[in-house]
């Protein structure tokens, strides 16, 4: 009998205590009456809730007054909410089906939090998990996609999902609905195979049925593997990312050398690529770029790799957040100011003094000794941009910063960085890199004006 496996299912998963009370998410249809009639038969404690997506006119206010008078018959609370979906998607960029959703579990998650159930109860049962299963293929997935819907979703610590139903099949709930006498709303739209699912339901999963009478059976054991595969896999992706990636903050390095001595390159990379956004398309892009000349820059939303050469001269991949384009420009106006601190942890230390008889230019190019009689005020600062041009100190004619940054080998992400200071309209130094020829301390200069370059 169903009601036998239906506990022994809860009981086996852990799913929830017999005195827990559950909240079950009942659209009307013959699973979610069927699993609030599981429930009210074996006397789980259950409450119910029902939202009203406004999307078939008076049929959905009839659901929805169907599914309150069930509450009322069962004498458990009852939850109802309504939304204008259609308008929701629309504002939030999505289908319909993906908005329904989303409205649907953010309302769970609320009602969890104002009252005591412990978890939400939804009717998926077996059809479900291969129809899943079917769509996650035709659509492209990895291992994630094959091991269908899980029996107990933790989504955060309060915040619960359930699936009691799982171990029957859309037939035994027919079966159980009858036997029972259970009524129920039939949504015309499951019949509709423009659905892509209805589509799979209808002329799918009976071909595969025929194919193997023991489907049912088998596919628990199918998905089980799948899981557990899943979990391998998963632990051999960190045991070897951690192996090949070099963290410093938050950017990772990943050398040429190393990621070439791993197995099944592409998977590995685009599985631990897939988290910052990284398409498989990308991926292809990004080994293609190994065997080239560094320089190629690969972006997301919200990270980017560059294929460079570090200090250390070892060339590899640079994975690091896509760093906000920052626009500024300091004004100092009196020497010296007070400390600094720039976009890219960038702190700059002033100072003054008289010229020492003794005096050398200092050799560390991340300290300016500058002639403070030649800083004209108002002094700026702010970032390098293309076609900025300077005389360096000991040459005779101009450059291009960008010239000097490629010779100084300075990388794509660490050029964003640089900043220049700027009196009278040319360029003093370039920060960190070299200062202008104009600007240097000469047998006239009196005075010093030092500037200390450091990171955060």
């Amino acid at each position: 009998m169903l009601e036998q496996g239906f506990l022994g299912y809860i009981n086996d998963n852990q799913l929830f205590g017999p005195t827990d009370q559950v909240l079950l998410a009942v659209s009307g249809g013959i699973d979610s009456m069927a699993m609030a009639e599981l429930f009210f038969r074996t006397k789980q404690p259950f409450a119910m809730a029902h939202v009203n997506f406004n999307l078939r006119g008076k049929e959905s206010d009839a659901d929805a007054d169907f599914v309150k008078n069930k509450a009322d018959e069962y004498e458990v609370p009852f939850h109802l909410i309504h939304f204008d979906t259609a308008r929701i998607a629309a504002e939030r960029g999505i289908s319909i089906q993906m908005a329904a959703r989303d409205l649907r579990y953010e309302w769970f998650a609320k009602l969890l939090e104002e009252h005591t159930y412990c978890c939400v109860a939804t009717a998926h049962h077996k059809n479900d998990v291969l129809e899943t299963l079917l769509l996650n293929v035709t659509r492209g997935t990895g291992l994630a996609g094959l091991h269908g819907i899980a029996a107990r979703q933790e989504r955060t610590s309060s915040y619960v999902l359930v699936r009691p139903l799982l171990f029957a099949t859309r037939d035994d709930i027919v079966d159980y609905v009858r036997e029972r006498t259970v009524l129920y709303r039939e949504d015309r739209s499951n019949a509709d195979d423009k659905y892509a699912r209805n589509r799979i339901r209808h002329h799918v999963v009976p071909v595969l049925a025929d194919l193997n009478p023991g489907l049912w059976q088998t596919l628990p054991r199918s998905v089980e593997r799948f899981r557990a595969a899943e979990v391998l896999v998963e632990a051999e992706l960190e045991r070897s990312w951690n192996e090949v990636a070099e963290q410093k903050k938050d950017k990772w390095f990943l050398p040429t050398l190393k990621l070439l001595e791993q197995r099944e390159l592409f998977f590995r990379l685009s599985e631990w690529l897939k988290p910052f956004g990284f398409t498989y398309d990308q991926v292809g892009q990004v080994i293609t770029s190994l065997s080239a000349e560094v320089g190629q820059v690969f972006e997301s939303a919200t990270y980017r790799i560059t294929h460079d050469r570090l200090p250390d001269r070892q060339v590899g991949l640079l994975l690091e957040p896509v760093p906000l384009h920052h626009s500024y420009e300091t004004v100092l106006t009196d020497w010296p100011p007070t400390d600094l601190s720039l976009p890219g942890d960038v702190n700059l230390a002033f100072s003054l003094f008289t010229k020492p008889a003794d005096f050398s230019f200092p050799t560390d190019p991340n300290v300016a000794c500058l002639d403070a009689d030649q800083l004209c005020f108002p002094v700026l600062i702010r970032p390098w941009q293309q076609g900025d041009r300077f005389r360096p100190l000991g040459l005779s004619g101009q450059k291009l910063v960008s010239d000097l940054l490629n010779d100084q080998k300075v990388s794509r992400t660490d050029r964003e960085k640089v900043a220049v200071l700027v009196a009278d309209g040319a360029i003093a130094w370039v920060i960190g890199h070299r200062i202008g020829h104009l600007f240097r301390v000469t047998e006239r200069t009196t005075r010093i004006a030092q500037i200390i370059c450091s990171s955060k």
